[in-house]
């Protein structure tokens, strides 16, 4: 579990060092984007690296009713998802701890939130962001109720006016099993369902 949390503070601290300006972008979603500006974009980066960063997706796991999948005071519900293929993903919940009330969820060394949205009256969850700069999509699983998807990621690089960081790494198109859920130019805390009944999942925008 050490090194599970020493990796973790490890990919964070690399997204801060390496990639900082892709979170002020978010945070700060008024601030000039690179893009609008014109600035050439590169599909990979030759001396690049592994990296994570944030976003603000949220994944909601429901029913063929359309209620909630995930349960708080059930860690096997909580989706789980990291840079590569896990034997055991349960084993990911156990550093799990709660905030504000009891109302968020964090576990799996902060790479994975678990939120309730009162308007939905739902749970969701949000996860890291993982890539290469090496390369322009990146793959890797999430799992839930014991169900293995995928997540692939194509991103875009620029080292043109990045502040806090070499180069800024802009999410072009996001998948979730093969269908387009996300990108930087999308509204933030954009929904996405995941309905999961009979064997079958289906991704979708509305409930």
């Amino acid at each position: 579990m050490k090194t599970n949390h020493l990796f973790g503070i490890l990919l964070l601290l690399l997204c801060t060092v390496g990639l900082t300006n892709c979170n002020d972008h978010l945070l700060n979603p008024n601030a000039e984007d690179p893009e609008e500006e014109g600035e050439e974009w590169m599909n990979s980066i030759p001396d690049g690296n592994f990296f994570g960063r944030a976003n603000t997706l949220r994944l909601y796991y429901i029913d063929e009713k359309g209620n909630s999948l995930i349960h708080p005071n059930d860690p096997n519900t909580y989706p789980v998802s990291w840079s590569e293929k896990l034997e055991n993903p349960i084993e990911r919940t156990k550093d799990r701890q709660t905030d504000v009330a009891d109302t968020i969820i964090r576990y799996n060394g902060n790479h994975n939130w678990i939120y309730f949205d009162k308007e939905e009256n739902l749970y969701y969850c949000t996860l890291s962001a993982y890539g290469d700069s090496r390369y322009s999509t990146y793959t890797f699983p999430i799992y839930v109720n014991g169900d293995t998807d995928q997540l692939e990621i194509t991103y875009k690089y620029t080292d043109k006016n990045v502040i806090g960081g070499k180069y800024y790494a802009k999410i072009s198109s996001w998948k979730y099993n093969g269908t387009h859920i996300y990108s930087d130019d999308d509204e933030h805390d954009k929904k996405v369902f995941i309905q999961k009944t009979g064997g079958k999942t289906t991704v979708s925008f509305k409930r």
